[in-house]
């Protein structure tokens, strides 16, 4: 996208009109109007979009094959090499055509890896998948074979059936095939050891069951009412507590309206539910979504990837980030949802219209709930603070994505002419055009990380919109922690909290990792506001209780509340967490360190920090298996 938007620049300047250009911008009003405006541009100039991605393609399929073999003879195999081995599989099952031998050996070579990582029954799955396909008959056996292993892993009722089968397929090789002799040598060997052979299983990681809020909230009906929304001028809409609220207590438990995978991620998790997928499918006409089962690709495909197919490769091939493809997604969404598009106009126009700004976005029965696009519509896009050159480029490219969308799919009835004038005349077209950049301006103020453990980090898995949780405004040292688990966030308070005191997330750096005049700089690029009236210090430099509590009766109270915390440390660092006191313990110093230590305390740094990492490791997780 930046060699377009270079071209384009570069033509504007040759013709004189820069200025006049910047000028007539500045003027416009709507979001449709500067679609319109920037199509009219694209037309002038002769910007015309180009369909480019990635296709099904038998030799890159190989070729990605090839580099997962390198890998897995690789010695010594350790369980990570195992894993990039799988995601090269993964990659080669994408690009193989439907149905193809490639399709076919990708998910063979896939099995030999999850039979390594004691995946035995994704294991079989493969199996049999490349079996159903065009899999040469004289490479059979191995794959029966394999086959047994698993079944006798899992000591299978039908393991006898599977060594019947490998049996068969073992006689019908070549007897100068020199992989018959040692094929026959393993099938004996798990025939003559079956009761004492033992296998490793991978434990299956559960999460532990969402927390239910006691008493909900009459407007947000994901929140407790134990908290409200209030407006003013100085914080905008924002969250205030109704009552007191101990650290530990649930204060929303949200479903996204949307949730959308890193692009990251697609070999290793399911681009439909994003949970981890060792073992994932193709789309049979993309090569960029995959899933964990042919439930959620129907699932994924009747809800936008139907519409997204024809159009992710395209965008990934110009470089579109995660913000573009999910500004698109919510228009699909947004269009799906409504009954019509004359009664989604109307909806825009009541929300950009309501004169309450505590309101805004709020359904007609006086609820803020977040399975309804009305209330992302009533989120902030910040389009006044922008700048002229930061709005054009994102109309520029909202205006590709929608070239993509009304030329390449039927989501306007069948595709429509790629003639950029007839589109400009389109005012079904332009609307949604509008709403994608709309969404341009939206997710980068609103959207949350959706995130999962791997290792000793929280990293992305996927990004999500969360109408109430936007609503919840910034602090360096915030007073909740937003925790994601399977197609929900939850909003845990982390410390005290006083009646009528705000409630704050933290949308950048913890004041503990990153300098004062970053953290400021980050958030006023991003969001707009100032923020970091105190100047607190990093972590390095943070005050012990010790030296910042006088009373020595104090000082014992804290070190008897802190009498478990080193053990606590090395348990969430291990990441085994099954001591049923852990979370009390930890939410019981935060208390007593609230009450008698001023911030910032080095302690409270490290309960909270530790007592994130406990909740984090009851939610997404990435393990990589053991071998």
């Amino acid at each position: 996208m930046e060699k377009v938007l270079n071209t384009l620049n570069r033509k504007i300047i040759a013709a004189n009109k820069h200025q006049d250009m910047i000028n007539k911008y500045k003027a416009l009003y709507t979001d449709e109007e500067r679609v319109i405006f920037s199509l009219n541009v694209m037309l002038e100039y002769n910007i015309i979009p180009q369909v480019s991605g990635d296709i099904k393609n038998a030799k890159e399929s190989e070729k990605l094959r090839e580099e997962g073999n390198k890998l897995f003879v690789s010695t010594p195999l350790k369980n990570h090499t195992c894993v990039n081995a799988l995601k090269l599989y993964t990659k080669s099952i994408a690009y193989a055509p439907y149905p193809s031998e490639q399709l076919a050996l990708a998910y063979a070579n896939r099995s030999a890896v999850l039979l390594k990582l004691h995946k035995y029954e994704l294991c079989i799955q493969d199996i049999d998948r490349a079996l159903a396909l065009k899999y040469p008959d004289n490479l059979r056996a191995k794959l029966y074979v394999r086959k047994v292993e698993c079944l006798n892993a899992l000591r299978h009722p039908c393991l006898e059936d599977g060594i019947n089968e490998a049996q068969y397929w073992l006689e019908k090789m070549s007897i100068d095939d020199i992989n018959r002799k040692k094929l026959n040598e393993k099938l004996n060997s798990i025939n003559h050891n079956l009761v004492s052979q033992k296998f490793k299983k991978q434990d299956i990681l559960k999460q532990l069951p969402l927390p239910k809020i006691q008493t909900h909230n009459s407007e947000v009906p994901c929140a407790s009412d134990a908290v409200t929304i209030k407006y003013n001028e100085e914080y905008g809409r924002h969250i205030v507590a109704t009552r007191k609220i101990r650290p530990g207590e649930v204060i929303a438990v949200e479903k996204p309206y949307s949730l959308i995978l890193t692009p990251d991620n697609v070999h290793t998790h399911c681009s439909n539910c994003l949970e981890v997928s060792w073992a994932n499918i193709p789309c049979e006409y993309c090569t960029y979504s995959m899933y964990c089962s042919e439930e959620c690709k129907a699932m994924d495909w009747k809800k936008y990837h139907d519409v997204e197919c024809a159009i992710f490769p395209s965008m990934l091939k110009m470089n579109f980030v995660k913000l573009d493809l999910f500004s698109l997604r919510l228009a699909i969404q947004a269009v799906r949802e409504a009954t019509s598009m004359q009664e989604l106009r109307k909806e825009l126009k009541e929300v950009d219209n309501c004169d309450d700004p505590r309101i805004k976005g709020f359904s007609k029965n006086g609820t803020f709930p977040s399975n309804k696009y009305r209330s992302l519509l009533g989120l902030v896009t910040n389009t006044e603070k922008r700048s002229v050159q930061d709005l054009f480029r994102r109309s520029l490219d909202a205006s590709f994505i929608l070239y993509f969308l009304a030329t390449g799919t039927n989501m306007f009835g069948s595709p429509l002419s790629k003639d950029l004038s007839m589109l400009i005349k389109n005012a079904d077209v332009t609307f949604v055009g509008g709403l994608i950049l709309r969404h341009q301006q939206l997710i980068p103020s609103n959207i949350h990380s959706f995130s999962e453990e791997y290792g000793l980090e929280a990293v992305e898995r996927g990004v999500a919109a969360m109408p109430f949780f936007s609503l919840i405004n910034h602090s360096c040292n915030p007073n909740i922690l937003r925790h994601s688990r399977s197609e929900y966030m939850i909003i845990y308070a982390m410390y005290p909290i006083k009646e009528g005191e705000q409630l704050c997330d933290n949308y950048t750096q913890h004041y503990a990792i990153t300098p004062k005049a970053v953290r400021q700089k980050e958030l006023l690029k991003q969001y707009y506001f100032k923020s970091c009236e105190e100047d607190w210090p990093l972590y390095h430099n943070l005050k012990s209780f010790r030296n910042l509590v006088k009373k020595k009766e104090d000082q014992n109270k804290i070190n008897h509340a802190l009498r478990k915390f080193n053990r606590y440390v090395d348990i969430a660092t291990e990441g085994n967490i099954s001591d049923k006191h852990i979370l009390n313990d930890l939410l019981k110093m935060i208390e007593v360190l609230f009450e008698l230590a001023p911030m910032p305390c080095e302690e409270m740094n490290n309960v909270v920090e530790t007592l994130k990492r406990v909740y984090d490791l009851n939610g997404n997780r990435f393990e990589i298996p053991e071998l």
